[in-house]
């Protein structure tokens, strides 16, 4: 699958949120693979959002909603032993051609009992106060409380909810502000080196944005995706081995096999596409 010339341009660059943690570099949006690969459609960058130390980053990748679409599958863990009309933790046959990336979901069912749904098939009834990822047939991509989707509902081929929405009109979530992040699996004595992954998309909904913070509470994760563009932004997985960002291209047999990892994380060079992923994920498809 020879990637097509990329039409996505690079998204402005980003005022890193403190001065004094910034790194050379930060903010500036570069391209995640060479030309002609899959990676060139999209753009990377890193912030430091804690006030002081450089120890704590969120890596962010930009996705081009008008040149690229978001699908969303459930995992085979996801699904058990219920018949559904797809086959699980696979990006479906007839979309693999086009197939850009994919990326982590959000937390297990059992661990809050967020919402999921693909087409007609529900796993898990979306309630209040989830954040709510929606897809419709053209792609367009929502994040908004689920009390301000729930009556437009029946036109999202897709849904997936997360713990409440990070960042919502351009405003972190009040609990956050007061140091309550209980809710987004905050800090958790003896564990050293989590991960946590979210994502965002910007005004106009043209921009999506995927971001993955080593150490980065649930709060300086929401304040790095509100810096780069994020109107709305939900949390999605967290620990080490379920945030995953991963680039697929075709390999010398013309085999689709993962190329690029956004990040540093075990995995497969067939998940998604051959191999099915235990858990939900979602998927970066060339219009």
């Amino acid at each position: 699958m020879p990637a097509a010339a990329p039409g996505p341009s690079a998204p402005p660059d980003v005022t890193p949120p403190s001065a004094r943690s910034a790194e050379p570099g930060d903010g500036v949006w570069k391209r995640l693979g060479e030309e002609g690969t899959s990676g060139a459609w999209l753009y990377t960058t890193t912030l430091h959002p804690h006030a002081s130390s450089r120890f704590i980053t969120v890596t962010l990748v930009s996705i081009d909603l008008t040149a690229l679409r978001l699908g969303f599958m459930p995992g085979v863990e996801d699904v058990g032993k219920r018949n559904v009309p797809f086959v699980p933790g696979l990006v479906p046959a007839e979309e693999q051609s086009g197939l850009i990336a994919a990326f982590n979901g959000g937390f297990m069912l059992r661990h809050g009992r967020w919402g999921m749904q693909r087409g007609e098939t529900s796993l898990q009834a979306q309630r209040d106060p989830g954040c709510s990822i929606a897809i419709d047939s053209g792609g367009a991509v929502q994040i908004r409380s689920w009390p301000e989707l729930a009556p437009e509902a029946s036109r999202f081929v897709a849904i997936r909810q997360t713990p409440p929405c990070l960042v919502e009109k351009g405003v972190l979530h009040p609990q956050l502000l007061k140091g309550l992040d209980k809710a987004w699996a905050g800090n958790t004595a003896g564990v050293v080196t989590r991960r946590r992954s979210g994502i965002g998309v910007d005004r106009d909904g043209k921009r999506l944005l995927y971001a993955v913070g080593l150490e980065a509470s649930p709060r300086l994760l929401a304040e790095a995706l509100k810096a780069a563009g994020a109107e709305h932004a939900a949390e999605l997985d967290i620990n080490w081995n379920w945030t995953r960002f991963l680039v697929f291209d075709e390999n010398a047999e013309g085999a689709l096999r993962v190329s690029k990892s956004l990040v540093e994380v075990e995995h497969s060079s067939r998940v998604y596409v051959e191999r099915p992923s235990e858990r939900d994920f979602f998927y970066v498809l060339r219009r």
